[in-house]
């Protein structure tokens, strides 16, 4: 009983623990790419330990486990969502959080893990022995030796302090953390250092850049640093410290800038514009501003048309405006409207004093297709249709231009760019890119290429990308990119005829037609019926359903069949089978036999034929005698 109480209360304090750890430096630094999402097996037995799957994102090579409370585990990388680590046997039993981290980024997941005792096997009572005392003792953190660079520092501006930790205490510093809560100065970057384990008698060296804020006067002003630590049975302990920096103030009052006004050269932008920003900055403070820096900082809604995206000006003096103009090319936006461009403003004064400030200015967006291009794949087909491995076939894409202006220079890439999403298909004859000069508006040109399907393609619908790279009349250049699909099906090798030679077919005796199919191809054909016909004979019993054909396996139908006058009749052999994409398809052949007529039939037309002809002479010679004709 008394271990089970001790047990929950070391994962509390744990718990706890790491709660304060985790606000602390949620608070002190942003949000890390690391994330922890979830682990396997959540419980493992304490004497045996095991091997844990944690998942999550942001992981490379140098993220390392940890169980709080315990210490680092050994940790293998698999892939950026995926680390294993293997936990040893011998972990207090509890409930323990599961922490990952590289350098200063770290992500915890709280009561991540449960250790459990095995079941015991019952057996002789054990004999009570006393526990043992812990041995007393704690980390102790202390700065030892810091320096602030510069020795003496002017406000706003910034500075870097370096300081040395020492443990002096009698246990180990787990969990060690340094932290910069700002006040009087202001922390520059990551608040928050990690330092994981700090042995007895071992130190280490922690950096920081800080900021004095304006209008601070001249004197020495205490910089808190909070130092914390764990020992090894998860107790936490904090030990804040000071040290002294020293400023040089320069007195009540500073220069104030602000953006009066702006406006845009042309008025109305479009995407990829290029175009000028005249900026109207006015000085309302009491000092006289120096070395004034103005620079776009959306880098992307607009980016420097040449050159860097600040400009300089020497001095504002009290009261006084000046202007100063931006060349930019506004990037390919969505929306249109009014869109804030934040405008940066660094500058200083006589005095030291250094200052910035973040305004903002509107930019009238137009995304209308008035006079821009916009190109489309409105349709396209291929020769033959459909297609089947090994297959060279023409691809045919129309392109439009549904826009307001000319295209020009349009270089068209069948597989995205560079051609990556190309397979299974390979140009024939000429590469995948294609030029066309100019497209004006409400145009379509046709594309032509050669292809060819990869012979091992498996069959289905393969989506082919379609990479669109072209200018306007104002020489931006745009970036687009489609999709089409293409088909690709297996064509079944059928060998359609008579397993038998028909034998001589009478005019009305019946005989038998034995058609066979043979899937003379490598792979299962699913073939549904084998049927019979013909417009001349009259056939009964002309349909048979055989199912799925192996390769070198056949089926056969024996049909049969009566013909009503002599000659060749032609008899059709119709395949039913669905293709790989479950559609009824057919493949025909067509074989001939041949009609005999009956003997008696013959002889009654030969008499028939002699009658006729004597009839003939008789007419003649009664038309000679005039008896009439």
């Amino acid at each position: 009983m008394r271990k089970a109480v001790l047990s929950v209360a070391v994962a509390l304090i744990v718990t706890l623990a790491a709660t304060f750890l985790l606000a602390t430096s949620a608070a002190a630094r942003p949000l890390s790419q690391l994330a922890l999402t979830g682990i396997e097996p959540g419980t493992l037995v304490s004497q045996t330990g095991g091997t844990l799957s944690i998942y999550g994102s942001g992981f490379t090579t140098a993220t390392v486990a940890r169980l709080v409370g315990f210490g680092l585990l050994e940790t293998t990388y698999v892939n950026s969502t995926a680390l294993t680590a293997v936990v040893p046997p011998g972990i207090p039993v509890g409930t323990y959080d599961l922490q990952v981290s590289e350098d200063s980024i770290s992500a915890t997941l709280p009561a991540a893990l449960t250790i459990i005792a095995a079941t015991p096997v019952p057996g002789p009572t054990p004999i009570p022995t006393l526990e043992p005392t812990p041995v007393p003792g704690r980390p102790i953190l202390t700065i030892r030796n810091y320096s602030v660079e510069p020795s003496r520092v002017a406000v706003g501006r910034e500075f870097v302090v370096t300081i040395e930790i020492y443990n002096t205490g009698s246990r180990a510093g787990e969990n060690t953390m340094v932290t910069f809560p700002g006040g009087t100065f202001l922390p520059v970057g990551e608040t928050g250092h990690l330092l994981w384990q700090l042995h007895i008698n071992h130190t280490a060296v922690v950096t920081q850049v800080m900021r004095v804020p304006t209008g601070l006067a001249s004197g020495s002003y205490n910089l808190q640093v909070n130092l914390s630590a764990n020992d090894w049975e998860g107790n936490h302990y904090e030990y804040p410290e000071t040290i002294a920096v020293e400023v040089i103030g320069v007195g009540h009052g500073r220069p104030q800038l602000v953006i009066e006004a702006a406006q845009t050269e042309p008025a109305v932008l479009g995407p990829g514009d290029a175009f000028s920003l005249t900026l109207r900055l006015a000085n309302r403070g009491d000092r006289t501003a120096t070395d004034v820096l103005a620079g776009a900082a959306s880098a992307d809604l607009a980016v420097p048309a040449g050159g860097s995206n600040v400009v300089a000006v020497d001095r504002i003096g009290i009261d006084r405006v000046v202007t100063a103009t931006l060349p930019l090319v506004l990037g390919e936006v969505t929306q249109a409207g009014r869109l804030n461009l934040d405008i940066a403003l660094d500058y200083s004064d006589y005095n030291g004093g250094s200052y910035s400030a973040r305004q903002s200015v509107g930019l009238e967006v137009s995304t209308a297709l008035a006079d821009r291009p916009q190109l489309l794949v409105a349709g396209y087909r291929t020769a033959p249709d459909p297609l089947a491995p090994g297959d060279t076939f023409t691809l045919t894409l129309e392109v439009s231009n549904v826009g307001g202006g000319e295209a020009r220079r349009l270089i068209l890439t069948l597989g995205g760019e560079g051609g990556s999403g190309l397979a299974p298909f390979a140009p024939l004859h000429s590469g995948n890119v294609k030029f066309v000069p100019r497209l004006d508006a409400g145009g379509t040109v046709e594309v032509v290429q050669q292809l060819v399907v990869d012979g091992s393609a498996d069959p289905g619908a393969y989506s082919l990308p379609v990479a669109l790279a072209f200018d306007d009349a104002r020489g931006t250049r745009h970036d687009d990119s489609q999709l089409i699909s293409l088909l690709v099906r297996r064509r079944p090798h059928l060998q359609i005829g008579f397993y038998r030679p028909v034998e001589v077919a009478v005019v009305g005796v019946p005989f038998e037609l034995p058609a066979e199919v043979t899937n003379i191809g490598r792979t299962l054909v699913n073939v549904s019926t084998l049927e019979v016909t013909s417009t001349q004979l009259e056939i009964s019993e002309g349909s048979l359903y055989l199912g799925p054909l192996d390769g070198g396996t056949s089926g056969s139908l024996e049909a049969m069949a009566v013909a009503h006058e002599g000659g060749t009749a032609e008899v059709v052999v119709t395949v039913h089978y669905l293709d790989d994409f479950d559609q009824p398809q057919v493949v025909t052949e067509t074989l001939t036999v041949e009609v005999e007529e009956p003997p008696e039939a013959e002889q009654a037309d030969q008499e028939q034929e002699e009658e006729g002809f004597w009839d003939k002479v008789l007419r003649f010679l009664r038309g000679l005698l005039g008896l009439g004709s």
